[in-house]
């Protein structure tokens, strides 16, 4: 269709012109409602989703004293930060990536056909090109993952400080710890900063690259097709169907390194409910009672 679009404008056919851009602007409309449909159940499927999953662990936190088990024992520093903020995104990261990965099959499905038709070549060169950019996404990115897992970490042990002054503000006024605890919020400050750092730093490594690698994008497919259709093999309109299937081919190619960023937040949130959730384990290991009754005596009275 793009193709015929592109010949009547060539050819100056005006009926044909029409035709095709009423079409156009018919799938555009579509697209259009096909668009928010899309997003509108993305976000009601991820909050209905985040609802049911925080319940469960709001209840197996509070279930047999696992909140202050994990306290007093688990390395899980936390866990009502991991509860509220990572269930969210974890919810709607894990939807995203699905719709994206299945619009990319699509997308591939719907694509390689036209391109295979118009140039092997053509067809191949987005292959290799998307995959050696993948690895070498992977290869520049890597880094982030843990420096992501250590940030969010920072950031809460930073909010949770500031919650406790707020929430202690007589008995730190009385007792004059406002420079003990201004020290212990500096170093927060410090570390969390240092971190971001060092993760600005893998970013414009990683930026200069990606950055490349989507401008090439927009040339390789003209640089292929052009010879043919200067040699007169192929209409004029091929070139611009070209570089339109050789850019959404490679997007769907290209997932790792135009989702890299949500990729890795993502297996940040995975890994920190992860160990949430062997933290609770630990604490609904059997114990002996009298092993269990010693870890909650400071909070046994009141609790049924």
């Amino acid at each position: 269709m793009w193709v015929d679009f592109m010949t009547a404008i060539e050819e100056r056919n005006m009926p044909g012109f029409v035709t095709k851009a009423l079409l156009y602007i018919g799938v555009f409309a579509a697209s259009t409602v096909a668009a928010v449909v899309y997003r509108f159940t993305e976000e009601r499927l991820g909050l209905l989703w985040r609802e049911w999953l925080t319940r469960r662990l709001v209840a197996l936190y509070l279930d047999h004293g696992t909140y202050y088990w994990i306290r007093e024992h688990a390395e899980v520093p936390n866990p009502d930060q991991r509860i509220a903020d990572d269930v969210r995104t974890f919810t709607a990261s894990t939807l995203s990536l699905a719709l994206v990965m299945l619009n990319s099959t699509f997308t591939f499905i719907a694509f390689s056909g036209v391109m295979w038709s118009i140039s092997a070549r053509l067809f191949v060169t987005a292959v290799v090109y998307a995959a050696l950019g993948s690895a070498l996404t992977v290869l520049f990115g890597r880094p982030l993952i843990w420096l992501n897992y250590s940030q969010a970490d920072r950031e809460a042990s930073f909010r949770a400080d500031l919650v406790h002054l707020r929430e202690h503000a007589e008995s730190v006024t009385v007792l004059r710890r406002e420079e003990q605890l201004g020290e212990r919020l500096q170093r927060r400050i410090g570390d969390l900063v240092d971190n971001m750092k060092r993760i600005i730093a893998v970013n414009c490594n990683l930026g200069f690259f990606t950055t490349g690698y989507n401008y090439l994008i927009q040339i390789i497919p003209i640089l292929i097709v052009a010879p043919l259709f200067i040699r007169g093999q192929v209409p004029f309109g091929v070139i611009s169907q070209s570089s339109m299937a050789f850019a959404y081919l490679l997007g769907a190619f290209s997932l790792i390194i135009t989702q890299f960023q949500q990729i890795s937040s993502y297996a940040v949130n995975i890994a920190r409910l992860t160990a949430l959730a062997e933290g609770f384990e630990q604490a609904s290991a059997p114990a002996s009672p009298a092993s269990r009754s010693t870890q909650l005596a400071p909070i046994s009275p009141g609790i049924t």
